[in-house]
């Protein structure tokens, strides 16, 4: 015989069998997404959407959510008719 040691097998790396989970353990659904938010007020410079809460004061002053520019004070958008100085318009009622 030969001084060589004797050659190993080459081992062959297979994919373990897919396991099927049962039905029950299925994951649970997502959540669904809430409703987009309903806005009643449009920024002139940049059209962007904003709604005004009803619980600030008139004297707090309104900023657009997307450009950072000020639309005005709380009390200005709750007179009727706007003054001039509101940089905002209100958005049309569909129905």
């Amino acid at each position: 015989m030969s001084d060589e040691p004797k050659r190993r097998p080459i081992l062959s790396l297979k994919n373990p069998p897919k396991v099927v989970p049962p039905a029950a353990a299925k994951a649970p659904a997502p959540p669904a997404a809430p409703p987009p938010p309903q806005h009643d007020w449009k920024c002139k410079p940049c059209g962007a959407g904003f709604s005004i809460e009803a619980e600030l004061e008139d004297a707090v002053v309104i900023r657009c959510p997307s450009c950072n520019a000020k639309l005005g004070t709380v009390g200005d958008f709750r007179t009727d008719p706007l003054p001039t100085k509101v940089r905002a318009r209100p958005l049309r009622k569909a129905g």
